[in-house]
């Protein structure tokens, strides 16, 4: 078993599946930078319930990066040549796409300080739970 770490792009959007059992699991595929030598493609199967739920909040073009049991085999192409073939089970999956900025215009009100000035954070979760500066 090989324990990776792979990080690229999704090609498609995830396809959410259900199994014989009634299992949910889901279908992907990413992209894989591979240098001067173009990309390769991982084909990924989410059987675990965090990993499906992530993979079907994201679509394709996202950054993804999924950590997991990684099979490496070969396969015989149709120009006939051997090409790496890469197939993962994904236990973890994290999107590396960052999240959208707020226009420039609601950033900037003229506010240099004070009690009504613009926070950077408040859009982070849990922001306006405690009163940093009134503490």
């Amino acid at each position: 078993m090989i324990r990776a770490l792979i990080a690229g792009e999704l090609a498609v959007d995830p396809q959410q599946r259900t199994s014989k059992t009634g299992n949910p699991y889901v279908l992907a595929r990413v992209s894989v930078p591979q240098g001067d030598e173009g990309r390769i493609f991982c084909s990924v199967i989410a059987f675990q319930s965090d990993a499906v739920a992530r993979l079907l909040q994201l679509k394709a073009g996202a950054s993804v990066a999924v950590a997991g049991t990684l099979k490496v085999s070969t396969y015989q192409a149709k120009d006939g040549n051997t090409r790496p073939s890469l197939d993962m089970q994904p236990d973890e999956v994290a999107s590396t796409t960052p999240r959208p900025r707020k226009p420039k215009a609601a950033q900037d009100r003229g506010q240099t300080g004070g009690a009504g000035a613009y926070d950077p954070f408040a859009d982070m979760p849990g922001a306006g739970d405690v009163d940093w500066l009134g503490a």
